[in-house]
């Protein structure tokens, strides 16, 4: 009698980054694949270098970047654009700087959404990602640094150090999902003062508040604790007006404001140029956007003596 075929089995997952159907269970970091994904989409639509972005060259970047939401620290304190410091989680600066994040993001955050569920993932998300960004505020304040800060890598920070906690508290420092979130973590801090050293741009300090922020709020989540559909449905939707807001906000700025997506060299450089072609209105126009920019580091007399020469004292 012939012996029956053995039935299929699929090869093992050895080797494999994650497990087959490793997003099941996480809406919410789906989601954000998607989103950061379709962001990065329109900067490379929007960009005339056609998505090859650098920090470094100034022109044909840093504006579709202001445009879309980047957190310029000159102006999140300056004009108090403090919505950009949740809009910026979803800008990146090339295709190794997305690639990098959503990889870390694809595999951090189904572990810590499974874990405590997706009311918690979202918010924790948005303000670990926002933190980032205030403290690289704050650090650019500090070494008068006018530098757009960009990238989701605060945000998966805090996922990534959230899920450090929940593997602590539930394994133990020698568990396996405590060590293997502590050695990304590591390798993030890391990879990004090295890279630093080496003339590299990357927002350390967005990283390290967004890696805190996640941790302190992890810690005060309940082992065992459950919100009711209601609650995860009333926190989610409260999570998607505020994004909405945000993008709002920035749209707005953008068809208000004609100086919204201007650096402070180009808003002087334009009221220098209309003082030049005899445009006084534009001149005190461009006065007053470089002031408010301004006013985080030191008054700009020079400029200011410039366009009252040859304009005249601008209204108030």
């Amino acid at each position: 009698m012939p012996r029956p075929r053995p039935a299929y089995a699929e090869p093992p997952d050895s080797g494999r980054l994650t497990p087959r159907k490793w997003l099941d269970g996480a809406p919410i970091t789906r989601l954000l694949l998607v989103l950061n994904v379709a962001v990065y989409c329109v900067e490379v639509a929007d960009s005339a270098g056609g998505g090859s972005f650098s920090l470094d060259s100034l022109r044909p970047v840093i504006r579709p970047l202001l445009e879309l939401g980047a957190s310029y620290p000159p102006a999140t304190l300056g004009e108090h654009r403090w919505e950009t410091l949740v809009t910026a989680c979803f800008l990146h600066g090339g295709i190794g700087h997305i690639a990098f994040n959503m990889l870390a993001l694809w595999q951090a955050g189904p572990l810590v959404e499974r874990a405590v569920g997706s009311a918690r993932m979202a918010p924790m998300y948005l303000l670990a990602g926002a933190a980032g960004n205030l403290l690289s505020v704050a650090f650019g304040w500090h070494t008068r640094a006018a530098v757009p800060s960009i990238g989701a890598s605060g945000a998966i920070s805090g996922v990534i150090a959230s899920a450090l906690i929940v593997g602590w508290r539930v394994q133990g420092w020698r568990g396996p999902l405590t060590q293997a979130m502590a050695r990304w973590l590591g390798f993030v801090v890391v990879f990004g003062l090295l890279s630093n050293l080496g003339g590299g741009a990357i927002d350390n300090a967005a990283h390290v508040g967004g890696a805190a922020t996640g941790a302190i709020i992890a810690s005060t989540w309940r082992r065992g604790t459950r919100y009711s559909a209601t609650a995860e449905g009333l926190i989610l939707g409260v999570c998607g007006v505020v994004l909405a807001l945000c993008i709002a906000l920035v749209a707005w700025h953008d068809r208000t404001d004609p100086f919204a997506a201007m650096t402070l060299a180009e808003r002087t450089e334009f009221t220098r140029q209309a003082m030049r072609l005899g445009r006084c209105r534009d001149a005190q126009d461009g006065l007053r956007g470089v002031e408010r920019l301004r006013a985080w580091a030191a008054p700009v007399t020079s400029l200011r003596t410039q366009v009252e020469a040859t304009c005249g004292h601008a209204p108030d």
